[in-house]
């Protein structure tokens, strides 16, 4: 990380990931010191992202370009300071990691789909925005972690974004629906006959229970098979995976009906989040 950070933009970056993004948080602390710092700025990075639509919520214009800004910063030429601490951070992160800044700029580009009213066309758009969002974070962050090990996490990470990425969907869905948009694919509200007009007005139908519970189904799925993949990849690349054990909490919470899951976000405490993550790190479960 770069030393030119001072003791209080390190403690943002943390506060920022600890934030928006406890799993990922939680999961770097854990990480050997080296690569620690380095977590820190993707999880902060991937927090600053997903607190724009929250705070742009009736002005997606504004979004648009907050969302530039990080895209130009990203792009920025070596040695320009940001004046954001969280930016800087994943600058030089950028640049020690060698991390390719086109895989970045992807995740500023999926967030950007959660200014849009409508949702997502179909599956195919679905599983884009997952790994966008989530599969390539993961990647990235094993790769860091490999260290000389030759092995490609890509696939543990593209069932990892399925699994964690559904499962916060769901999560944030009473969120979304809240500023007026409708995040689930086109396709699968067809499929179980749901309105976008239902979902936004939080009626509890038997229709909306069924389509929850087949996502929260295919979440499930997606998580055996991302544990699956893990396992067999060099335990040095296990820390960036910590965040799935928090899936099964998650689909766990799911489980209160229709009702709660559109009109109030289901909560996780912390001591739970922690003892999860805690106990998937030493025994390798996830």
């Amino acid at each position: 990380m770069d030393q030119a950070l001072s003791a209080a933009e390190r403690d943002a970056i943390a506060a920022s990931a600890r934030m928006g993004e406890p799993d990922r948080y939680l999961a770097a602390l854990l990480a050997p010191p080296s690569a620690r710092p380095h977590l820190l700025a993707l999880a902060a990075f991937l927090s600053e992202l997903a607190r724009v639509p929250a705070r742009v919520s009736r002005e997606p214009a504004m979004g648009q370009i907050r969302l530039q800004w990080w895209r130009d910063a990203i792009a920025a030429a070596e040695g320009l300071r940001t004046g954001n601490p969280v930016a800087d951070a994943l600058r030089a992160t950028i640049r020690v990691c060698h991390w390719p800044t086109a895989v970045l700029v992807e995740a500023v580009d999926a967030h950007e789909l959660d200014l849009a009213r409508q949702g997502l066309a179909d599956d195919g758009a679905l599983a884009a925005y997952l790994w966008r969002s989530e599969g390539a974070p993961f990647a990235l962050a094993a790769g860091l972690l490999s260290g000389s090990a030759q092995a490609d996490p890509r696939s543990a990470a593209a069932a990892g974004a399925q699994a964690y990425g559904l499962a916060r969907l769901l999560m944030d869905l009473p969120n979304a629906l809240a500023r007026g948009r409708v995040p689930l694919p086109q396709s699968r509200l067809d499929a179980f006959h749901v309105s976008s007009a239902e979902l936004l007005s939080g009626a509890d139908s038997g229709k909306v229970a069924s389509l929850v519970a087949n996502l929260c189904e295919e979440a499930a799925e997606a998580l055996a098979r991302s544990h699956a993949e893990v396992v067999n990849l060099p335990r040095a690349m296990w820390p960036a995976f910590l965040p799935l054990a928090l899936v099964g909490t998650y689909l766990r919470a799911l489980e209160g009906g229709a009702q709660m899951i559109l009109r109030s976000p289901p909560q996780v405490t912390p001591l739970k989040r922690i003892a999860r993550i805690a106990m998937a790190h030493w025994l390798g479960r996830f």
